[in-house]
This record gives C-alpha cells, structure tokens and sequence, in this order.
C-alpha cells in the first residue's frame, strides 16, 4: 500500500496517510491548507470579561481627558460647594435683614399705637377721676385714633415672616390679640365702679403687655450695632411710658383734689423708674441720640413738669393740693411729645441702620457671587490652557503617529518591496513629528521619531537583503532553468531514436519530470518578481493553454478537459496562465483520490473574457480556511519562509494579479473544490485566424466547438499516447525556439511546451 500526502487545505506541511495506489505529489508548492492552529488558550476568553468588567470604571481605562478633569474637577466642586454655601449664607443674611426691616416698620406702626393708648389711657384716667362726668368726646375721638393703629399694626404684623423663632410668633400673636383686651377693658370702665388707681394699673398692665410685645426685634437681630439701637429705643419706649403714666396719676388725683398717700407713693415710683430707664438709656445709647435726647426733651415746659411733680408731692397730705390739673396735663403732654419726637428719631435710627446692613448683605451676596464666578471662570480657563497644552501635542503626536503606520510607513515599505534601486532608497528622508516641546510628551514624540527611525532603517535592511535573495533566486533558477533545457533536449535526442516501447515510455516519464523541474524553477522567479523569458508574439488557442497546463501535472491522465471554447489568449500572457493552471491543476490532483477526474471547463462570458473551471472530488476544506485561502489569492502575502510551504497559492496570486486575473476557490457539490478562474477580456478574444499546431488541425462542431484533432495526412483520429508523443516534442522544440528567439511555434497536442 503506498501513500499518499493529506495535507490541511491551508497550506501545512503534507502528513503520510495511506492510499491504495497512485503517486503523491513531489510538489509541496500547491498545497491548500495551513499550519497546525496554536495552542488554545483555555479560559482566555472569560478572562479577559472578567478583567473588562474589573475595569470598566478603573481610571486606567479613561481618556486623558477625562482624567485631567477629573483631577480638577475635585478642587473646582469643592470651590463651588463652599462658594454656594456662603452665596446661601449671604442669601439668608438678606433675608434676615429685610424681615428686621419689617419688624423695625412693624415697631414703628406699634410705638404710634402705643402713644395712642397712652393717651386713651391718661384721658380715661382724668374721666374716672371726675367721677365718669362730663364730656367725652376727647375720649371718645382717641378710641377711634387707638383702633385705627391697632388696625394698622395688625396690617403690618401680617407681612412679617415669623419663620421658627417662636418667642417672636408669641410676641406678634400679642398683638393680633392686642384689640380683645383693649375693647374689655373700655367696657370695664364704662360699666363698672372701678376707682381711678386701678383704672391707671389696668391700663399699665395692658400697656405693658404691648411694651413686652414691642421688644420684637431682639430675637431677629445678629448685628450688635443694630441690636444696641434696637435696645435703647425700647428703654427709651419703658421711659416714655413712665412719663406718661406719671401724667395719668398726678392728672388724676388733681382732678379729683385729693392726693391719697397710695398716689403718691405711685407716683414716686414711677419718677424713680423714668429717672433710672433715662440714665440707663444715656449709657447705652449711640452719642448721637444721647446728644439729640440732650437737645431736644429741654426747655421751659420740661422744667414747669417737673417743678408741677415737686410741688405736688410736697403737698400730698394737704385736702387740695392747690394745682391746675389742666396745666399739669399740658405741661406733661408737652414733655411727652418732645420724648415722642425722640422715640422717633430712634425708630428712624434702627430703621436706617437695617437698611445699611441690608445692603451690606446684598452687597455682599453680590461680591460672593462674583468672586465665585470669576473662581470658576479662572479655574475653567486654567484647565481649558492646561488640558489644551497637554492634548493639542497628544492629538499630534496620534495623528502622526497614526499616520505613519497607516500611510507612510506602509508606502516606505511598498517602495522598498517594490525593488527601487539603491540611489531611491538612500534618498528616503525621515520626517519627524511636529511635537517639539521639553516636557514628557515631547520626550515621547523624540523617543517616537527614535522608533520610526530604527524602523526604516529595518525595513532599509530587510529591502537589500529581499533584493539580494531575489538575485539569489534568480541566478539559481537561470541555472537550474539551463541545465533542465540541456536535459530536455538529451531526452528528446533519445526519444527520436528509441523504438522500444517501454523504454520510450519511461522516457516520456524522465520528459515530464523535467518539465515541472523547470515550473518549479520558474517558481522561483515568481518568487523573486522575475518574469520568465520565453514569450509567444501571436495568439494561442485556449485549449491549447490548457492541454499545456495539464501537461506539467504528475497526474495528467485524470485531468478530463470538456465543454472547450473557441478562444485566442493573448500571447504575452499564455506562459503565465499556462503557468497558473498548471499549478491549480497540481492542487487538483494532489488533494483528490487517485481514482476520481479532475474536470476542466471553459465558457465564453458574455461581458467579454472567459471562465476556467478546474473540478476536483477532493476531501474540501471548511470555510474558514476557503475564506483565508482566497484572500491569499487575492493578496498574495509577503514572500518569507511560511511560503516555501504554500509556494503554489503564492504563485497563483502572483500569476493572476501580474494580468488582473481573478481566481477564487469555492465548494464543489456534493464534495471537493473548484477553481474559478476569470481571464479579463484584454486576454481572451473571439478565435482568429492563425496557424494550427503543425501536423494538427482543429476539428469543430457546428456550434463551433473544438470536438478534436486530425492529422493533415490523414483523417484518423488521433489518440492520447500519440497526442502525447506528438505534444513532447513539439513542446521540446518550442522551448527552445522560445528560449532562443522568444519566439515560439503554436502549442500543439495536450501537452505543449507553452507552460512547460
């Protein structure tokens, strides 16, 4: 049993299996397949999502971008945190402020109702003190004045914002509540008997509630120069107050002419309280309202008051104390309203000072904003500059990066393959990138150029040794190239003079083996980019190209040539497809079992140019390895060790994309390959007129197909051993012609030396 080489459609190294008979093919240029596939990496696969899924939010895999701004992002959140934290503040202080405006109104409207009740108070007072006689229209008249500012400050209460404080909501809820107490106690000394001293208490203890009340702008207020304001108006409120409950008592006990010892203790009291708010109003109050005070509660009816006080205290025992008291009222209201003017005055005070401090706050809300905003537009354009400085030269070097491996690169590399001569290459310049900054990235972009540099000069190397390989191959194939020629014709000086039948046959085997010694050698030249020197000046018969390329199979006897055309190949291009063929031929017969034909065919296309078939019943190949083996065809691969292994695809894509001939494999059915070779319009043409081989003619259908050969002499049919006989040595002589001349006789027989 002998065997016969399996190998992988792709090209790998043939491996012996067994056979039942036939020869394996010496010729390990043709093979399909490829190498063994590398060890598999078990697992890699899962690895590798682990790690990505790992990794998907590390910083390693930002843009640098993103992380620079990520790096200044941190900073530049935290400014604007603490900027919006003090914008709120400044906000909130405002707000604050405004509502002390507010209450500073709120004050203002209240110290008038306040006044207002005095007086009803001190009027009432000299009312029941006449024994609730005489006329009431005074009375009656301040009433009125009293509920229209309670009405007024109840107005005002209700835009005050009462926020969570609730000492001020107790406070300003006082004062809404403030009109029930008011219109109970007017009842009260309407209807009743009460005396005039309770009278005087009642109404103090009302008007202290609204006092207590009017302390509103202490829990609001923040500022201590504000606050102090705030706190000598209400001391200055307290003596006021004092004063006027002193017009109400010695009003009174004037009126009734009787100065009981409890009135004038009261009334002592009451000037002792006035004396001690004033003092304590003198020690805290701002110079200028101490001065404006100073100014203002002076004169002759603040000296006739006090002097009315005196006397009447020293007469308290007497039955009458002899005093007018509709002088004491007016002398009194005369102090009263110059302290009024006073308590005005501070009012005016606070509420000025609240306006300053309100636009200090929003002054100051003004100034954080703006502060904040130019941070963050430094802080921007800082980052803008830094991240620009640093991308603007990485984008540059990316880009040029980029486009010398994709574009300069690879041409260099394309100009070096494609065998420029020494003085081209040693003018190649190496542009350098535009990066020219000191820092790291410019130490990247030098180390770069450093890169690119020793990179051509590589491919510079590997150029000169590609041409001195190339000359290599050529001489060899020259040589061995002459000494097959001298073989052939040896062997052809034998055969014209041998009459043994099994000796010529074995001659015509020593023939054929010579024949693909000289394609292999030719193969080198292929290799090597050389084209061969033997040429056909005139047009050759399509089937006369493939009877030649069948010819240089080992195999030729199963090759089964059917459906042939009427087509001339243009003949500068017939060695090259002879060549091709031969080689598909080859791949055909070595991948195929012994016993099985390989069927050529050919057809005529109607855009122009011809289609070659080459059928084979062969183990096949998967698709994978038929998509990889026609994109070798399509574009051959660099010339290397790996296609020494997978010399007969190589040539074929070399062959074919030297003429613009297309060859694509594809599945046979039901099993097996076949080649589809397209041969371009430019190459094949309608069949002219030209000499048939010699000693043959064609013989045609009445379709105009080739149905066989006759011989001039005779109209016997010719054979395939004397086809055979006949094709040797015609082909053996047209060589030679070629090889001499270039120019050689038409090919003749099936095995002709056009692709010899």
């Amino acid at each position: 049993m002998q065997t016969q080489p399996v190998v992988d459609r792709r090209g790998t190294e043939p491996v012996q299996t067994p056979r039942k008979s036939g020869k394996g093919s010496d010729n390990g240029s043709t093979e399909r397949g490829n190498s063994d596939p590398g060890p598999v990496r078990a697992g890699g696969r899962c690895r590798r999502r682990r790690g990505s899924n790992q990794k998907a939010f590390a910083p390693s895999t930002w843009s640098l971008r993103t992380q620079l701004l990520a790096v200044v992002l941190i900073p530049i959140i935290t400014a604007l945190v603490l900027g919006c934290l003090r914008i709120a503040s400044a906000v909130q202080t405002t707000q604050d402020i405004d509502n002390v405006r507010r209450l500073v109104r709120l004050v203002d409207k209240s110290t008038g109702l306040l006044e207002e009740l005095e007086d009803e108070r001190d009027l009432t007072a000299l009312y029941v003190a006449a024994g609730r006689t005489g006329d009431t229209s005074q009375l009656d008249i301040q009433r009125s004045q009293v509920d229209a500012a309670l009405a007024r400050v109840r107005a005002e209460a209700a835009q005050v914002h009462r926020g969570t404080n609730p000492v001020l909501a107790t406070r300003l809820a006082a004062l809404d509540a403030l009109g029930g107490p008011v219109t109970s106690m007017r009842d009260t000394v309407d209807h009743s008997k009460m005396p005039f001293l309770s009278v005087v208490d009642a109404y103090t203890e009302l008007i202290a509630e609204l006092t207590d009340a009017l302390d509103l702008l202490t829990p609001d207020i923040a500022h201590q120069t504000l606050a102090g304001r705030a706190r000598a108006l209400q001391t200055f409120v307290q003596a006021t107050e004092q004063a006027s409950r002193q017009r109400a008592l010695l009003g009174g006990a004037l009126t009734k002419g009787h100065f009981a010892a409890s009135e004038a203790q009261s009334l002592t009291l009451v000037s002792r309280q006035q004396q001690a708010l004033i003092d304590e109003f003198r020690s805290g109050a701002p110079l200028a309202q101490r001065q404006f005070y100073e100014h203002t509660v002076t004169g002759r009816d603040v000296d006739r008051a006090e002097m009315l006080q005196k006397q009447a205290l020293t007469r308290q025992g007497a039955s009458r104390p002899r005093l007018d008291a509709g002088e004491w009222f007016d002398t009194m209201t005369s102090k009263l309203e110059l302290m009024r003017l006073v308590e005005k005055r501070l009012v005016g005070s606070v509420e000025d000072e609240s306006s300053r401090e309100q636009h200090q706050a929003e002054r100051s809300v003004f100034i954080a904003s703006l502060v904040v905003l130019l941070i963050l537009l430094l802080a921007f354009g800082v980052t803008r500059v830094v991240v620009q400085s640093m991308l603007v030269p990485l984008h540059t070097l990316r880009a040029s990066a980029l486009d010398i491996t994709e574009r300069r690169l690879p041409e260099l590399v394309r100009l070096l393959r494609g065998g420029s001569s020494d003085a081209q290459l040693e003018a190649i310049k190496v542009e350098p990138t535009s990066v020219n900054s000191t820092d790291e990235i410019g130490g990247v972009a030098h180390a770069f150029n450093d890169v690119y540099r020793e990179a051509v000069r590589l491919a510079f190397e590997q150029a000169q040794l590609r041409i001195r390989i190339n000359t290599t191959f050529v001489n060899l194939s020259r040589r061995s190239h002459n000494l097959v020629e001298r073989q052939l014709e040896l062997i052809d000086h034998l055969e014209n003079g041998e009459q043994d039948p099994e000796l010529l046959a074995s001659l015509f085997k020593l023939d054929h083996l010579a024949t693909r010694m000289r394609r292999n050698g030719e193969n080198l030249l292929v290799l090597a980019g050389e084209e061969a020197g033997r040429r056909w000046r005139g047009p050759v018969r399509l089937v006369d190209v493939l009877r030649a390329a069948a010819s240089e199979v080992e195999q030729y006897q199963r090759v089964q040539l059917r459906g042939l055309v009427t087509a001339d190949v243009d003949g500068q291009a017939v060695n090259d497809i002879v060549h091709l063929i031969a080689e598909l031929l080859e791949n055909a017969t070595a991948f195929s079992s012994p016993d099985t034909e390989v069927l050529v065919t050919s057809q005529l296309l109607s855009g122009g140019g011809a289609k070659v078939e080459i059928q084979d019943s062969g183990m096949g190949m998967t698709a994978k390895d038929l998509e990889e083996a026609n994109e070798r065809l399509l574009n051959p691969p660099v010339v290397d060790v790996s296609v020494a292994r997978r010399m007969g695809m190589f040539v074929v894509g070399r062959l074919s994309g030297r003429h613009g001939i297309r060859v694509q494999l594809r599945r046979s059915s039901p099993r097996g390959i076949t080649a589809v070779v397209m041969l371009p319009q430019k190459l094949v043409r309608q069949h002219g007129d030209h000499m048939d081989p010699p000693g043959l003619s064609a013989r045609y259908n009445s379709e105009g197909r080739l149905t066989g050969w006759r011989n001039y002499d005779t109209t016997e049919q010719l054979d395939d051993s004397a086809l055979a006989k006949r094709g040797y040595r015609s082909r053996r002589h047209g060589a030679r012609t070629a090889g001499k001349e270039h120019q050689a006789p038409p090919i003749s027989a099936n095995r002709s030396s056009a692709g010899a």
